[in-house]
């Protein structure tokens, strides 16, 4: 299996837009919080995995460009709409070496437009989360 090797060329689709050329940073989160059923006469805390959390963040250069970032992002964060939200390790074609991490029912809960000082790159992170009624992330490979 190959190693990724220094992460240089991520891909990041939101609503169907690649907003690869203005990311610089992909965090995900696919977890299960613990559970306690432990029982009289355990040794020890015996867990089960209870409902999870799922959430993509994605450090971005601001763009005000038409069709860019904030084009993009600044009418989901007023929406409650699910959209698809997709991230790759690198940009290509899924595959079994590059699979896709995908939020197919995602909302946008945190946008910051503007956030820097004077002489700084005009950047900020974006997290998008799991909607009602959605699976959390999948994995897919085509």
């Amino acid at each position: 299996m190959p190693i990724l090797g220094p992460f240089v060329n991520g891909m990041v689709l939101v609503n169907g837009v690649d907003l690869s050329n203005d990311a610089k940073g992909i965090h995900v989160e696919d977890s299960r919080n613990a559970v306690d059923v432990t029982t009289f006469g355990a040794g020890y805390i015996q867990e089960t995995k209870g409902l999870g959390t799922a959430s993509i963040t994605v450090d971005f250069v601001q763009d005000f460009t038409a069709g860019r970032v904030h084009a993009t992002l600044s009418p989901l964060i007023g929406s409650t709409t699910p959209f698809i939200v997709e991230v790759r390790a690198v940009n290509g074609a899924r595959s079994a070496t590059n699979p896709g991490i995908l939020m197919s029912t995602a909302l946008l809960f945190t946008y910051m437009p503007l956030d820097g000082t004077i002489g700084d790159a005009a950047e900020f992170s974006a997290e998008f989360r799991n909607a009602p009624g959605g699976s959390g992330i999948t994995y897919p490979t085509s």
